[in-house]
């Protein structure tokens, strides 16, 4: 089986790295898969050491925000391909709404126009499924964008076989426009193959962590307006001048779409700067397992779910207790998971001092099976 993917990439690209390389990753070590083609954005300024499958081949082929770029995709024969899978965000080819509108339209006019019938979406935060609002798409401009936004998602998801990643997602789809073609797909510890793979850890049946005696708590993601870092960072600093002992870690970047936040984030660093054992900014994929294996405890402080959590599963592959906040979202993906603790906003600081009093991480986390999970699962988009 031949196989394109379009969409970001490691090295390239930033939006949708954290879910197309370990789908990518996935599929190339499939019997059935011969052959992978990456048709991804130009090489990133800033990189990491990445070996990449033999069977995968790096086709640097479109930049962010320049739409002329994209529609080059156009001219690719994609009827040369068996399965051609584009990982879509609505937001996910730079900053403008030409860049990011011309890359949606893509797909529809290679399937509607040129008949092409073997492209799947995998698409995340449609309008449909997700309050952009609250994720602080709230001005004039963005609310007639969205409008815009939901008539072109209604024809996609009813013309192209497209994947969302939760049921819940589906089922609101499935309200809001009737009949369509979205299906699920299951992308439970998805996350988490990357620095897996880049560690050389993927044939590995176990991991063996050290506890520390003190409690390290982390706190990362792709930090903006939708997360109430502030509200984690108050409840910490009250315990700490209560005389409760822990590290607290900080990590990931943020969120280039709301420029205004980066200077609010760095006053809240600068602010609770007395409790904050470490900011290590973005943390590159091969390092990522290091920050996880050395949690003990993990904090979700969201106002508003973004999608799908990367950060979840990434905790909940390598068994780090997590307290994040009560959404449908994460109830769905924490289904049946001892690990996580959903809560309200109002309870953060009674259960964080619960857990600042038992350090309850394992000490042999068993990772074979969950990537055997991630196989089986992924295994679906290729039907």
């Amino acid at each position: 089986m031949k196989i394109a993917y379009i969409g970001d990439f490691i090295n390239h690209g930033t939006s949708l790295q954290t879910s197309g390389t370990p789908l990518v990753i996935i599929l190339s070590r499939m019997e059935n898969v011969a052959s992978i083609d990456v048709y991804c954005p130009k090489i990133n300024k800033v990189t990491e050491e990445f070996q990449i499958p033999k069977n995968v081949n790096i086709i640097s082929f479109y930049r962010y925000d320049h739409p002329l770029s994209i529609i080059r995709l156009l001219r690719v024969q994609w009827n040369n391909y068996d399965v051609v899978i584009f990982n879509m965000l609505p937001t996910g080819f730079g900053n403008t709404s030409i860049a990011n509108a011309t890359a949606l339209i893509i797909p529809l006019f290679l399937t509607k126009l040129l008949r092409i019938r073997n492209i799947k979406i995998i698409y995340h935060n449609s309008v449909f499924t997700n309050d952009f609002k609250m994720l602080g798409y709230n001005s004039f401009y963005n609310r007639i964008r969205s409008n815009i936004l939901r008539g072109v998602e209604k024809i996609i998801f009813k013309n192209i076989p497209t994947y969302v990643l939760l049921n819940l997602y589906k089922e609101r789809i499935d309200k809001a426009i009737g009949e369509n073609k979205v299906h699920v797909l299951n992308a439970h510890y998805l996350e988490a193959i990357t620095t897996i793979y880049m560690n050389n850890l993927i044939e590995k049946k176990f991991l063996e962590i050290n506890k520390s005696e003190t409690l390290t708590i982390l706190l990362h993601g792709y930090w903006g307006p939708q997360k109430n870092i502030e509200l984690a960072l108050s409840n910490l600093s009250k315990l700490k001048n209560k005389g409760a002992k822990f590290r607290l870690i900080i990590s990931g970047g943020v969120n280039s779409h709301f420029p205004d936040y980066e200077s609010k984030f760095k006053n809240l660093l600068d602010l609770y700067s007395n409790i904050i054992y470490e900011y290590l900014g973005y943390v590159q994929e091969k390092d990522l397992i290091n920050i996880f294996l050395k949690a003990d405890l993990i904090l979700l402080p969201y106002n508003v779910p973004g999608g799908h959590s990367g950060v979840l599963e990434q905790g909940m592959f390598f068994e780090v207790p997590i307290i994040a906040f009560d959404f449908p979202e994460y109830r769905e993906q924490a289904s049946g998971n001892p690990t996580v603790k959903l809560i309200k906003p109002e309870d953060l600081s009674t259960v964080l001092m619960s857990n600042l009093n038992s350090n309850k991480k394992n000490d042999i986390i068993e990772i074979e099976n969950k990537i055997i999970l991630v196989n089986d699962n992924i295994k679906s988009i290729l039907d």
